[in-house]
C-alpha cells in the first residue's frame, strides 16, 4: 500500500511532537512556522514568517546553519544538531533540532526542522562543565598530592603536583600498581590499609614512605577515604604530603631535647659537687676562725679580732654567693613550687628587719600598704620564692642608695587579681645602657664597680618571679634612683 502524507500532514505530526516546527527555503527564508513559536520564543507566527533565519540564530551557530544548506544542496543526510534560538526578551534558547531536506522533481526545495527546547539541560551541562573545570584548577594547583585509586590498586587519577613532590608525571603513574610506588617494607601495611577502605572503612591518617623518581623514599602522610558514586563504591580518593623534612626535623627536635636533658643532668652534677666541695674546706675554715678567734684571743682589744672579722664576713660572702649560683643554675624550683596562705604585711616586716641587721642599716626602710591589704592581708603566695625575690631587691635598694639620708620606700598594693610590691629608692640610679641587661647572669651597672655584688641576683630574682607567674619592671635614672615593680597573681 503506498501511503503518501502532504507536507501539512507531516507539520501537523510534527506540532504534537516537537516545540517548534520550521521550513526554511533555499535562501534561507522563513516560510513556515508553527503556532508553538509564541510559547517558546515569545514571537507569533506573523512576526517570523518571511524573514531570514539570520534574524533568530545566535551569531556564532549561523555556520551551522550554513553546512546545513551545503548537505541539503548534495543531499547528504542531515545529523541533529543543538542551535541556540534569540526569544523575544533578548535571550537565547538552547534547542535540539532534526532536519529533512525537501525535494520536489528532483530539485532542492527547502528544509524541514523540528526541536525541543533544551535550555535548562544545556545551562545544567554548563554549570557541570565549569564546575569540573574549577574542581580541575583546584585540584592541580593544590600544595598537595590529590589521586585516586581503583578497587583493585590501579592509580587512575593523580594531580599535576606528583611531578613537584615526587619526579614522577600523571603519565607515569596512572595506569600503574599504587604498591609499585610504596617502600617494600610497608607493602604488607598499604595492602591492609587498601582493603579496609574497600570494606567501607576510614581509617586514620596514615604515614608510608613512597618512591621517588630519582629512587629515593620520601615519608609521606596520607588522608585516604572511600570514593562513592551514585551509592557505587569506585575505589579509593587519597591526599598526600611530603613531611620528610617534618620528619627529620621532629628527629633533630628529639635529639636535641636528649642531649638537652643529659647536659642538664651533667649541669646539675657538676652543681652538686662545686657545692659540696666548696662548702666542706668553707665550713672548715669558719670551724677553725671560731676556734682560734675564742681560745687565743680572750683580750677584746687585741687588733687581731678584726682580721677575724674580714675572715668570716669573707666565708659568709662567699657561702652566699655559692648559694646564688647553686639557685640560679637549679632546674627544679618550679617542681618545688609551693604556694600557700601568707601574711604579707608580716613576711615584709621580717624582710625589713633582716636585711636592715645584716647592712646594719636599721630604721631606713619604710613600709606602707594600702587598706585593702590591712584589713585582708593574706594571700596565696610561696613564701620561700618571695622572701627571696624581695630580700634580694630590698637589698640592693639599702645598698645602692648607702650615699643618701632618704629612706628607702616599701609599698604594698592590692588591685584586682595581683599583689604588687614596690620598693623604691633615692640611690645611685643606673645608666641607661646598663637597664637593658641587668636581668642577665653575672650583669652589674658600670656605676656599682665599688660596691659588694656578684651580678647574679636580678637574674634569681627574674627567674622567680616567672615561676611565680609574675611580671617584675625597673624604672631608674642616673643619680636619681630606682623603682622596682613586682606583681604576682593571686
Amino acid at each position: 500500500m503506498n501511503i503518501q502524507l502532504s507536507l501539512q500532514e507531516i507539520c501537523d505530526f510534527l506540532i504534537k511532537n516537537y516545540d517548534i516546527v520550521y521550513i526554511l527555503s533555499p535562501e534561507g527564508t522563513i516560510t513556515y512556522i508553527d503556532d508553538n513559536i509564541e510559547t517558546s520564543l515569545g514571537y507569533s507566527s506573523k512576526e517570523i514568517i518571511g524573514k531570514h533565519f539570520r534574524e533568530f540564530f545566535y551569531p556564532e551557530d549561523i555556520s551551522k546553519v550554513v553546512e546545513i544548506f551545503e548537505k541539503a544542496g548534495r543531499n547528504d543526510r542531515l545529523d541533529n544538531i543543538c542551535f541556540r534560538l534569540l526569544h523575544k526578551d533578548g535571550n537565547y534558547i538552547y534547542f535540539d533540532f532534526r532536519n529533512h531536506v525537501i525535494f520536489k522533481d528532483g530539485v532542492f526545495v527547502g528544509i524541514i526542522g523540528a526541536g525541543n527546547n533544551i535550555n535548562a539541560r544545556k545551562i545544567k551541562e554548563e554549570a557541570l562543565g565549569k564546575s569540573e573545570e574549577i574542581y580541575k584548577v583546584v585540584v592541580d594547583k593544590a600544595r598537595d598530592v590529590i589521586y585516586t585509586v581503583s578497587p583493585d590498586g590501579i592509580v587512575t587519577s593523580v594531580n599535576e603536583f606528583m611531578k613537584n613532590v615526587t619526579g614522577f608525571s600523571a603519565e607515569e603513574v596512572i595506569g600503574k600498581q599504587y604498591l609499585y610506588f610504596v617502600h617494600p617494607d610497608e607493602i604488607d601495611y598499604g595492602v591492609k590499609i587498601h582493603e579496609a577502605i574497600m570494606r567501607g572503612e576510614n581509617p586514620p591518617v596514615i604515614e608510608m614512605r613512597f618512591l621517588k623518581k630519582s629512587g629515593d623514599y620520601l615519608t609521606g602522610e596520607f588522608s585516604i577515604t572511600p570514593l562513592f558514586y551514585n551509592g557505587k563504591l569506585l575505589g579509593t580518593l587519597g591526599i598526600g604530603r611530603d613531611i620528610t623534612e617534618k620528619k627529620e626535623n621532629e628527629a633533630n627536635l628529639k635529639l636535641a631535647l636528649a642531649k638537652e636533658r643529659q647536659l642538664n643532668e651533667l649541669k646539675q652534677h657538676f652543681i652538686s659537687m662545686v657545692s659540696h666541695e666548696f662548702r666542706t674546706p668553707l665550713f672548715l675554715i669558719s670551724g677553725t676562725t671560731e676556734l682560734l678567734e675564742n681560745g687565743l684571743m680572750a683580750d677584746a682589744k687585741d687588733p687581731k679580732r678584726e682580721e677575724f672579722k674580714v675572715i668570716k664576713d669573707n666565708i659568709k660572702r662567699l657561702s652566699e654567693t655559692l648559694s646564688n649560683i647553686v639557685l640560679l643554675c637549679s632546674e627544679n624550683h618550679s617542681e618545688l613550687f609551693d604556694p600557700k596562705p601568707v601574711n604579707v604585711i608580716e613576711l615584709c616586716s621580717e624582710i625589713i628587719k633582716d636585711v636592715c641587721q645584716a647592712l646594719k642599716s636599721e630604721g631606713r626602710v619604710e613600709l606602707s600598704y594600702c587598706e585593702k591589704i590591712s584589713r585582708v592581708p593574706d594571700f596565696c603566695i610561696d613564701c620561700k620564692i618571695m622572701r627571696h625575690i624581695l630580700t634580694n631587691l630590698l637589698s640592693n635598694a639599702v645598698k645602692y642608695s648607702s650615699n643618701t639620708a632618704d629612706p628607702v620606700k616599701f609599698r604594698v598594693e592590692n588591685s584586682g587579681n595581683f599583689i604588687e610590691f614596690v620598693i623604691s629608692d633615692k640611690g645611685i640610679g643606673i645608666p641607661e645602657n646598663d637597664m637593658k641587661n641587668l636581668f642577665q647572669n653575672f650583669m652589674r651597672a658600670s656605676n656599682a664597680k665599688n660596691i659588694k655584688g656578684t651580678g647574679i641576683g636580678l637574674a634569681i630574682v627574674k627567674k622567680f618571679v616567672n615561676i611565680h607567674k609574675g611580671e617584675i619592671a625597673l624604672e631608674s635614672a642616673l643619680g636619681q634612683g630606682t623603682r622596682v615593680s613586682v606583681k604576682i597573681p593571686v
